[in-house]
C-alpha cells in the first residue's frame, strides 16, 4: 500500500506570509483543565511523498500550562494534530501563526477555544470537529458512496460537498481569504480523487476481490471530471492525490485498459501516462507526480529499474527537495532486494513455537504485518485462510506479526473468524525491532522468504490478489 498522504496546504506566497507575520515560526500556549496526564503530543507531517510526522512531546506544570514553538514550511496551511490522553485536537496552522489553547478535559472539543494570531481558523476547526466532525472523516462519509451504482454516486458525492461548502457559508465570519480558499479547495479536489477511484474500488466492492475486468458504465463517472492544474495548490493533500491517478484514470475511461498479469502492456500503459504528465503538468506539480512515483516503486519493482528510474529523476531534478526520502527508500530497497538475506527475527510458527527466522530455512515464509484495527489487514487474514489450505501439505510457514498491543482485541478477532496461523504481537508496535528491520511503512504489508532464508519479495502480493499470491509461493516451491 501506499502510504497515506493527508497534510499540509498552499494558498499564499513565502513573501506575502513574512509580511504579514514576519516568520516562519508557529508558537502556542495553552491550558488544559482537569488534565489526564502531565503530557501532551503534538504531531504533524511536511512530506508530500511520504508520511514522516514530526512528534513534538510537552509536559505541563501543575496547573496544565504549556508552552511550545516549531517551525512549519511557509506559504503553507498545515495539519497539525494535538493529543492529550484519548483527546485530539486538530488545527490548521500557517507560518507566524500565535495561538493560546484554553481547554477542559471533562468536555474537551467543545470546550476547545482559541486566541491570538491564527485564532478565526483555529475556532472554525474546533467548531467544525464538533458539528461535522474532523477533516479526515470526510472521506469516511465519501468513500461509503462508491458502494453506489454510477448513476447515484456523483450525486452523493455532490450532498456531501455542500455540506462542507453550507456549513463554511454559515461560519466564515472573520475568515481569512486564503484559508476561504483552502478550505473549498479540499472538498473540491477530495471529490475529484474519489471519483478517479470509483471504477475500480467500486469493481473490487462488487466481486469482493482485485479485478481487472472493470464494466464501462463505471467510467461514465468520468465523463465531468475537469483536468484543473495549477502549481499553487501542491500543498493540497487531495490536489497531490488527484495528480497521481488523473492520466492513468483519463486513459482507461478512453478504453486502454490491460490484464493485470501482463507486466509488458502494464509498462507501456505507465510510459504514456508519464508521457502525458511530463507535456502536461505545470513544472512542479510534474516533479511531484515523478517523485511520488519513484518513491512508491522503489521497492515494489525490480532493482535495475529502480536504478533506472533513479538516475532519470536525479538528471532532471539534481536538486530536488524530494531527493532525501528517495534516497533513504533506495537504500532500503537494496537492502531488502530479492536475494539479499531476510532479517532474522523472533516469529511464532503455526505450531506456536517461538523460532528465529533462520530457523525456517527450508521452508517458504509468508509474513504478514497487521493489526486488529486496520480493517483492511482483518479482512485480508480472513481472505488468507484459503491460500493456507491450498499450501497445506507443503513446506510453507504462514507468519503474521501484530502491531496491536491490545492482545484482547486480536485475540477476539483470531477467535470470531477461526483464523489459523502463527501469530505473533510486536513489543512496541512501530517503534518495534522487526518493524524496523523490515522497513514497513504502512499495513498490511507482506514479505516472501525463499527456503534458503532470503528476501523472494519485499512487496509480496496479498491474499486478496490470490492468484498471483499463488503463483509466486509455486515458483519457490519448484
Amino acid at each position: 500500500m501506499k502510504p497515506h498522504l493527508f497534510f499540509a496546504a498552499a494558498i499564499l506566497s513565502i513573501s506575502s506570509i513574512r509580511a504579514a507575520y514576519g516568520q516562519d515560526t508557529v508558537k502556542i500556549t495553552g491550558r488544559i483543565d482537569n488534565r489526564m496526564s502531565d503530557t501532551l503530543k503534538i504531531k504533524y507531517n511536511t512530506s508530500k511523498i511520504a508520511y514522516f510526522p514530526t512528534e513534538i512531546t510537552l509536559v505541563t506544570d501543575n496547573k496544565g500550562h504549556f508552552a511550545t514553538a516549531f517551525n512549519l514550511p511557509a506559504h503553507e496551511f498545515t495539519a497539525v494534530e494535538l493529543y492529550h490522553g484519548s483527546h485530539i485536537a486538530e488545527l490548521l496552522l500557517q507560518p507566524g501563526d500565535s495561538l493560546s489553547l484554553r481547554a477542559d478535559c471533562s468536555r474537551f472539543d467543545s470546550s476547545i477555544t482559541y486566541s491570538g494570531r491564527g485564532a478565526a481558523a483555529s475556532n472554525f476547526v474546533a467548531l467544525h470537529t464538533i458539528t461535522m466532525g474532523r477533516m479526515n472523516q470526510y472521506s469516511v462519509r465519501v468513500r461509503e458512496a462508491i458502494n453506489k451504482e454510477p448513476d447515484g454516486f456523483l450525486p452523493a458525492i455532490d450532498a456531501e460537498k455542500k455540506k462542507e461548502y453550507d456549513f463554511l457559508e454559515r461560519h466564515k465570519k472573520g475568515l481569512p481569504d486564503n484559508f476561504i480558499k483552502y478550505w473549498r479547495s479540499f472538498y473540491e479536489y477530495y471529490n475529484y480523487f474519489f471519483t478517479e477511484q470509483y471504477p475500480q474500488v467500486h469493481q473490487m466492492l462488487k466481486v469482493r476481490h482485485i479485478s481487472d475486468t472493470i464494466p464501462d458504465t463505471n467510467y461514465t463517472v468520468l465523463s465531468g471530471l475537469p483536468i484543473k492544474l495549477h502549481d499553487d495548490l501542491l500543498q493540497l493533500p487531495p490536489y497531490l492525490l488527484y495528480l497521481t491517478g488523473l492520466y492513468e484514470t483519463k486513459l482507461k475511461a478512453a478504453g486502454y485498459t490491460f490484464p493485470l498479469k501482463d507486466t509488458l502492456l502494464a509498462r507501456r500503459f505507465q510510459d504514456s501516462v508519464n508521457h502525458l504528465v511530463a507535456l502536461n503538468f505545470p513544472a512542479r506539480s510534474a516533479e511531484f507526480y515523478f517523485a511520488q512515483q519513484l518513491y512508491g516503486n522503489l521497492r515494489a519493482q525490480p532493482l535495475w529499474v529502480s536504478h533506472r528510474d533513479y538516475t532519470y529523476f536525479t538528471a532532471r531534478w539534481p536538486n530536488s527537495t524530494y531527493l532525501p526520502p528517495i534516497d533513504k527508500q533506495l537504500a532500503i530497497a537494496e537492502r531488502l532486494a530479492p536475494g539479499m538475506p531476510a532479517p532474522d527475527i523472533t516469529v511464532t510458527t503455526e505450531a506456536g513455537k517461538t523460532v528465529k527466522l533462520s530457523d525456517l530455512k527450508g521452508k517458504v515464509v509468508y509474513i504478514d504485518f497487521w493489526a486488529g484495527w486496520c480493517k483492511q489487514c482483518v479482512g485480508e487474514l480472513v481472505r488468507g485462510q484459503k491460500m493456507k489450505v491450498l499450501f497445506k501439505d507443503k513446506p510453507v510457514e504462514f507468519v503474521n506479526l501484530s502491531l496491536n498491543e491490545d492482545t484482547t482485541m486480536d485475540n477476539g478477532l483470531i477467535r470470531k473468524y477461526k483464523l489459523e496461523g502463527g501469530f505473533k504481537t510486536l513489543t512496541g508496535g512501530w517503534s518495534s525491532e522487526e518493524i524496523q528491520q523490515f522497513a514497513v511503512q504502512s499495513i498490511p504489508a507482506y514479505y516472501l522468504i525463499d527456503a534458503d532464508g532470503k528476501i523472494a519479495l519485499q512487496h509480496a502480493p496479498s491474499p486478496m490478489q490470490s492468484t498471483q499470491l499463488s503463483l509466486e509461493i509455486g515458483k519457490l516451491l519448484k
